[in-house]
């Protein structure tokens, strides 16, 4: 057969089965040598995301961020209070984050009978680890049908490989668990072609999809895809069925934040800044991105052509993100350069040369999107041009990269259909040098980001090891965990936050970047210090929660006690007092009365 009859019967295959399977399955092997094959591969994959645990499973689940939020909403769960943030004055009810994530912690601390973070966080950490592995194994199963064994083997590395994926298991964050179930969902429908319709199938597509929303708010692109990809295929029935049964789900959780705006204790808060708009944690995920920057207020709320900007500059951004998400982040490749060219080319070494490969990441992950629509992928397709869509709407473009964390198994995937593409165009090619450089590039492409995954990899653990794990003067409970990138600052507030465990009497309210960690660790309720560029009107917010302890911190990241609250104290220093430091991270006490210390 010749060359150009062969790409034809490929594309006749795309055409017929919806999948680069019929093209790139290895016909010439024996049934039994290509179950084995599977086999093997499934196995090493599995083996490979063990190995990236063994070195991890010990201490608790990283609670820090959005994580230590999640905790406490599951242990309101599992006490019988509601869903609330119980680590803050009165409790607000939550509204950001659906429960799905804290109704797991709220089952742990039941199966367990406590709430201690460190035993209900070190079962928690092997969840996730059973998660990770549960993900390979269902992301290798799916990538198989739809690009081949060899190929979905690869997508499956460059998944599990990839900072994010392994970064954000280690934390009890909802990435891992949502693009589990995403995998699982997009299998399942797979599966089920020929049972489409019939209520046992739906019902199940229904519950993983529900699921998706049930662990983040952006799983109401997930809800879109599943209803999207029966419209799409003209099964118009179907896709009414669907929607009636995805807007459940989505009605459901609106209702609930509804009904909790509309009550007296969000009018009336516990104190006065609670539930204002850049209390991220504490309001609608919609009210917060009223703001043209959530985490600089005082520029106002955002306007309509501040909002198009925004969308279409991330989308302009978006194909460079995309070869992020399949590769690494373009920090880590010029890293990578410094480490690996500089010995031998100098301190000087021209970028270009991690610059033209990334770049071309970047190009074969963006062309594999139109892959996926080529090859009829109609679920995957729409989940990730919904999502992008959704994330491109956002504040946050130092959050991209976590935003896109659950689609990295489908960017894989569409990222291994632009390879396999890419290398059937290369046969059409008549001249055998130009052949060549585009099969070397190729080649060079997929070298190079592997080797940027491994040196990221290397590093992260790196890092990991030698970061700071105790923490000065805390129970032994506590000293376990080496966490990724807990670096000197977080070491530093740890070590403050034991001095007031300490020193800080009962009830005293703490104002701190990361409250719901500081009420795991010491018990005492804790409030985001306000965001008001004013220091007179901050000072003042803080005097009438009543804030009795204030931490300023070394953090880049969350550097709000920083930018606010340090002016305020700084502004009235009779009604502030310098108590305790830990390298550049103070610790602040309020003053009672004439200015005298309690």
């Amino acid at each position: 057969m010749n060359t150009s009859s062969s790409i034809a019967g490929a594309d006749h295959a795309l055409e017929r089965t919806g999948s680069w399977l019929a093209a790139a399955r290895l016909e010439r092997w024996s049934a039994p040598s290509r179950d084995l094959l599977r086999i093997g591969l499934g196995i090493g994959v599995a083996c490979l995301a063990i190995l990236l645990w063994l070195p991890r499973l010990k201490g608790p689940i990283d609670l820090r961020y959005d994580a230590g939020v999640y905790y406490v909403l599951g242990t309101s769960l599992a006490h019988g209070e509601g869903y609330r943030i119980i680590s803050e004055p009165g409790a607000p009810e939550g509204i950001q984050y659906p429960p799905g994530l804290p109704a797991l912690v709220a089952l742990h601390q039941l199966v367990l009978g406590t709430s201690d973070p460190a035993v209900v966080g070190q079962f928690l950490r092997l969840t996730y680890a059973l998660m990770f592995v549960a993900l390979s194994l269902a992301l290798y199963a799916l990538a198989r049908r739809w690009v081949g064994e060899w190929a979905g083997a690869a997508a499956t590395v460059l998944c599990l490989l990839q900072v994010n994926t392994y970064l954000l298991s280690d934390m009890l964050f909802t990435e891992l668990p949502f693009a589990l179930v995403t995998v699982l969902l997009a299998m399942w429908l797979h599966n089920q072609r020929e049972r489409e319709g019939s209520a046992q199938s739906e019902l199940v597509g229904w519950l993983l999809a529900t699921l998706t929303f049930a662990l983040r708010s952006a799983g109401i692109a997930v809800l879109f895809a599943w209803v999207g990809e029966a419209a799409i295929r003209r099964r118009f029935r179907l896709a009414l069925l669907r929607a009636a049964l995805a807007a459940v789900p989505f009605l459901a959780w609106q209702a609930h934040v509804a009904r909790v705006q509309s009550s007296e204790d969000y009018r009336s808060p516990a104190y006065e800044y609670q539930r204002a708009p850049y209390q991220f944690y504490n309001v609608s995920y919609s009210d917060n991105m009223k703001l043209t920057d959530p985490f600089a207020p005082e520029l106002g709320p955002v306007s309509s052509a501040v909002l198009g900007s925004r969308v279409l500059s991330n989308l302009w951004q978006s194909p460079l993100n995309f070869g992020e998400a399949v590769s690494e982040t373009r920090g880590f490749w010029v890293a990578t350069g410094d480490a690996m060219l500089a010995p031998v080319l100098g301190p000087r070494w021209p970028t270009l040369l991690v610059t033209l490969p990334f770049v071309l990441a970047a190009f074969v992950a963006t062309w594999g999107l139109w892959e996926l629509v080529r090859a009829r992928l109609w679920f995957a397709a729409l989940f990730v041009g919904s999502s992008i869509l959704l994330v491109c709407t956002t504040p946050w473009p130092g959050q991209f990269l976590r935003y896109l964390a659950p689609l990295v198994p489908f960017l894989a995937i569409a990222a291994m259909l632009a390879a396999v593409r890419f290398s059937r165009e290369i046969l059409t090619v008549r001249s055998t040098l130009i052949r060549r450089a585009l099969l070397g590039a190729g080649v060079a492409t997929m070298v190079c980001s592997l080797a940027v995954q491994a040196y990221t990899l290397m590093n992260s653990f790196r890092v990991r090891h030698y970061s700071p794990s105790l923490v000065e003067g805390e129970t032994r409970r506590w000293n376990s965990p080496r966490w990724f990138y807990h670096e000197r600052p977080w070491h530093h507030w740890g070590a403050a936050v034991s001095w007031l465990a300490t020193h800080a009497p009962a009830g005293a309210v703490v104002a701190t970047t990361s409250p719901h960690l500081l009420n795991l660790r010491t018990g005492h309720p804790a409030v985001m210090p306000p965001m008001e560029a004013d220091p007179a009107r901050a000072n003042a917010l803080m005097q009438r929660v009543p804030i009795d302890y204030l931490i300023v911190d070394e953090m880049d990241f969350l550097d709000i006690a920083r930018r606010y609250a340090l002016p305020a104290v700084e502004s009235d220093p009779a009604s502030w007092a310098l108590v305790h430091r830990v390298g550049g991270t103070r610790v602040f006490q309020r003053i009672a009365g004439e200015g005298k210390q309690p």
